[in-house]
């Protein structure tokens, strides 16, 4: 029997700013032949801060962390701005973001926390298939990216690595990154995307065109006179209707529907 084990690539890389030079990226994360485990100075354990705006899965990560003597768990945000203000109190190492926030704020979290001096290196776990989101959350200044189906081992080295200055992506997740931006899915036609709009419900095409045009959950909510809570709601039925979760989608979507003007 032959057995085969997974190295990660965490050579540190220039992320392309520009859509044309996005296969860059995913050249050199296939490419890449410098693999190594990353290497702290101490054997400490690392400081990591938790990220998530669900509590449940919050408190599930944190159990699951504890038990690992190689973590010190410093915190859990559920926001931005309480990450900022977490990440300089706790000395955090490394942030375990997670990429499955509402209304942008995984990034939102990226760019805050770009924008302090010595801040703590941020690993994103996410949906390995969502190429668009994984190369915003490098350019945003990600180290990391994990798909949500990580192995503990795997979560281990990628913080090690992370920790140690290094990018830590799974070559899965180079490889889904590659095939992506080779091979863009075909655009629907105008008449078949009107079909999928045509769908939903007018309230639920209300919401579907607020949030293409980039509209968050509170300013659809105010606009429509509705809860937040109901907002989301509408969010999951177009997503069981149409099969559309990701705002990129939404975008797509509404442009070849002829809902929005390029």
């Amino acid at each position: 029997m032959v057995t085969t084990t997974r190295q990660a690539i965490t050579r540190p890389l220039a992320i392309p700013t520009n859509g044309h030079a996005a296969q860059d990226l995913s050249a050199a994360l296939l490419l890449n032949g410098t693999f190594r485990r990353g290497v702290r100075p101490t054997g400490d354990p690392v400081r990591l801060l938790l990220v998530d705006d669900q509590h449940l899965v919050r408190q599930a990560l944190k159990a699951l962390l504890l038990k690992d003597p190689r973590f010190l768990l410093v915190g859990d945000a559920a926001s931005a701005d309480d990450c900022a203000r977490m990440a300089t109190q706790s000395a955090a190492q490394v942030v375990l973001l997670s990429g499955t926030m509402r209304d942008g704020e995984s990034l939102k979290v990226l760019q805050t926390l770009a924008a302090q001096l010595g801040a703590a290196h941020v690993i994103v776990l996410g949906d390995e298939d969502n190429t668009e989101f994984i190369l915003d959350a490098f350019r945003a200044g990600a180290y990391g990216f994990l798909p949500r189906t990580v192995s503990l081992s795997e979560l281990h080295d990628a913080v090690e690595a992370v920790a140690a200055g290094g990018t830590y992506v799974l070559p899965s997740t180079a490889k889904i990154l590659a095939s992506g931006l080779r091979t863009p899915a075909p655009a629907r036609t105008g008449g078949a995307a009107r079909q999928l709009v045509e769908q939903l419900s007018a309230r639920e095409q209300s919401v579907f065109l607020l949030v293409a045009r980039g509209f968050s959950g509170p300013e659809i909510a105010a606009q429509l006179g509705i809860t937040v809570k109901t907002v989301d709601t509408y969010r999951h039925r177009i997503s069981e209707k149409i099969g559309i979760q990701h705002r990129s989608e939404y975008v797509k979507t509404s442009l070849e529907a002829g809902l929005l003007v390029r």
